[in-house]
C-alpha cells in the first residue's frame, strides 16, 4: 500500500511541475465521508462501516481536458478468527482504493464540434432521478444496495458530435465486458434467489459450488456498444438510445445434482449441488425525456430489452448407481422472441426556495427480467430547509413496491427513510436517517425486511 501511494505522490510531484511551467492550474477537489449503520432490533448489529476519501483531479488545457477520481476507503469491520488473522492488515484493517474514472477528452478532433474521451468514465444515460432504466453503459455497482444508479466506470471510447446547440450524436466502444458487482453485508442475498429443496423432502444439501460461464474474451465477442441521438425541441429535451452488450447480472443456467454415496451418511441421503450461471447478450432500445410544465419538472424513460438467445435452465440429477444415466429437464426461463419492457416517470416541484417534493413511478428494478418478473415501485419524497438552509428535513422519504396485483396482500413491500441534515457550515454535513422495512414475498425489499436500521453520516466537500 506504501507503494500504492509512492506512485500517486510522483505522479502529481512531476505533473504539478509540467502544469505550473504552462500556467495552468490543476484543479484537486472531493470529499471525505464517514457511513456508519447499525441494525435495530432484539440484537442490534454494525452492518456497514465505510470511510472513504474521494480524490477529483480536474485539468483543461486548449482544446484538452483530463479526469481523474479515485477512492481510498476504510471499508468492513475487522473480521478475524484466529491468530493468523492478525498478521494480515488486509483483515484487521479493511482498506482498498479503486480508480472510479481517469480519462482524457479533446474537443473538435478532426472537425469542428466532434469530441473524443478516452479511458475510464461513467456514462450516464437517462433523464430520471436516479434510477434509470436506459443507463445500460456502465456496469451497476450493487455494492450498497441502498444507493441506487450507482454504476463503476468502464473502460471506453467515447465519440460526442454536435449538431449546431440543441442536437447531438453519440457512439461508445467498450472493449471488455465488465459484470455487476453484488451486494455486500447483510444485503449479499438479496438479489439471487437461493437453492432451495421442498419442505416434504429428506435430502439434505452438503454443498452448493458455482460455476461462471463468462463471455469469451474475444474482439468483438466482449465488447458493447451504444449508440444515442439526443435533442432539445422547444422546452423538451429527449434522446433516442441502443444499446448492444451483455446483462451485467448473470441467469441460472444449469443445475447439476451430484448424490453423496450413502456409506458415508447412511441415516441421510445428502447431495452436493452444482450452480452454472451465464451472461447473455441483449438489444435495448431506449427512450428518454426531461421538460418543466408550469414550474413543475417532467421526465420519463423507457428500455425494451430484447435477448439474444433464449434463456434455458436446465437440471441434471446424476444417479447414485453408475449404470443408471442421468435424468434432465430443460426449460426456457425467458424466450428471446418475447421482449419485455422497463420504465419510468416522474415529477418535482419547489414551493419556493425551502421545500420540495419528487415522486416517481417505476416498473422493473434493476435485477428483475421478464415481463412477469417486473415489480410496480412508487417513490414519493417531500423534504424542506430551515434556519437559512442550514437544517435540512425529509420526513416524507420512501417506497411502496407490489410484485404480483393478483395477490397484492402476500407480495408487497413498504420503505420508510425519514432523514435530518444539518451543516453546520457549507463544506460540511451531518445526517441522520432510519431505515424501516415491511413485506411479504419473495421482492428485493421483502427480502431485506429484517435489517431495519440507523445511518449516521458526515461529509466534509473540498
Amino acid at each position: 500500500m506504501k507503494k500504492v501511494f509512492s506512485s500517486i505522490l510522483v505522479v502529481l510531484f512531476f505533473c504539478n511541475i509540467v502544469w505550473a511551467q504552462e500556467n495552468q492550474p490543476l484543479k484537486i477537489f472531493g470529499s471525505l465521508s464517514t457511513d456508519q449503520r447499525i441494525i435495530t432490533g432484539k440484537e442490534s448489529e454494525w452492518a456497514w462501516n465505510e470511510n472513504r476519501l474521494s480524490l477529483k483531479l480536474e485539468k483543461k488545457v486548449n482544446r484538452g481536458k483530463l479526469y481523474g477520481e479515485i477512492w481510498v476507503r476504510n471499508f468492513g469491520v475487522p473480521n478475524f478468527t484466529n491468530v493468523e488473522h492478525l498478521y494480515n492488515r488486509g483483515i484487521v484493517d479493511p482498506f482498498d482504493v479503486q480508480v472510479r474514472e481517469a480519462y482524457f477528452q479533446i474537443s473538435d478532433l478532426f472537425i469542428p464540434n466532434l469530441d473524443l474521451k478516452i479511458g475510464r468514465q461513467r456514462i450516464a444515460w437517462g433523464s430520471a432521478d436516479q434510477m434509470n432504466p436506459t443507463d445500460n453503459l456502465n456496469p451497476h455497482d450493487l455494492e450498497d444496495i441502498l444507493d441506487f444508479g450507482r454504476h463503476r466506470g468502464s473502460d471506453a471510447i467515447n465519440l460526442t458530435y454536435y449538431i449546431k446547440n440543441d442536437f447531438s450524436i453519440q457512439a461508445v466502444f467498450i472493449p471488455f465486458f465488465q459484470p455487476a458487482n453484488l451486494p455486500v453485508g447483510v444485503f449479499a442475498d438479496a438479489i439471487f434467489p437461493s437453492f432451495e429443496l421442498p419442505a416434504d423432502t429428506n435430502v439434505k444439501i452438503n454443498e452448493i459450488r458455482t460455476v461462471i460461464k463468462k463471455p469469451a474474451l474475444k474482439f468483438g465477442t466482449n465488447s458493447t456498444v451504444g449508440f444515442k441521438f439526443k435533442a432539445f425541441v422547444k422546452t423538451v429535451d429527449f434522446s433516442l438510445s441502443y444499446v448492444y452488450g451483455y446483462d451485467g447480472l448473470p441467469f441460472l443456467t444449469k443445475k447439476t445434482v451430484i448424490p453423496i454415496d450413502p456409506i458415508i451418511y447412511p441415516w441421510t441421503w445428502r447431495i452436493d449441488v452444482e450452480a452454472e450461471l451465464s451472461y447473455v447478450r441483449q438489444h435495448i432500445l431506449g427512450l428518454d425525456f426531461s421538460t418543466n410544465i408550469k414550474g413543475v419538472g417532467v421526465w420519463g424513460e423507457a428500455a425494451l430489452f430484447m435477448l439474444g438467445d433464449d434463456v434455458r435452465d436446465s437440471t441434471i440429477v446424476n444417479s447414485i448407481l453408475p449404470l443408471i444415466p442421468p435424468e434432465v429437464t430443460d426449460s426456457i426461463v425467458l424466450n428471446r422472441k418475447k421482449p419485455f419492457l422497463k420504465f419510468i416517470i416522474g415529477a418535482d416541484y419547489h414551493f419556493g426556495k425551502s421545500s420540495y417534493i419528487n415522486v416517481q413511478y417505476m416498473h422493473g428494478f434493476i435485477h428483475e427480467r421478464g415481463a412477469k418478473e417486473l415489480s410496480d415501485y412508487l417513490f414519493l419524497r417531500y423534504d424542506f430547509r430551515l434556519l437559512n438552509d442550514r437544517l435540512y428535513l425529509a420526513p416524507i422519504s420512501g417506497a411502496v413496491i407490489i410484485s404480483d396485483w393478483k395477490e397484492v396482500k402476500n407480495n408487497y413491500a413498504l420503505v420508510y427513510m425519514p432523514q435530518i441534515s444539518y451543516y453546520p457550515i457549507p463544506e460540511v454535513e451531518l445526517s441522520l436517517s432510519y431505515i424501516w422495512l415491511n413485506g411479504k414475498g419473495e421482492g428485493l425489499f421483502s427480502k431485506i425486511q429484517d435489517y431495519d436500521m440507523f445511518l449516521i453520516k458526515a461529509k466534509f466537500a473540498f
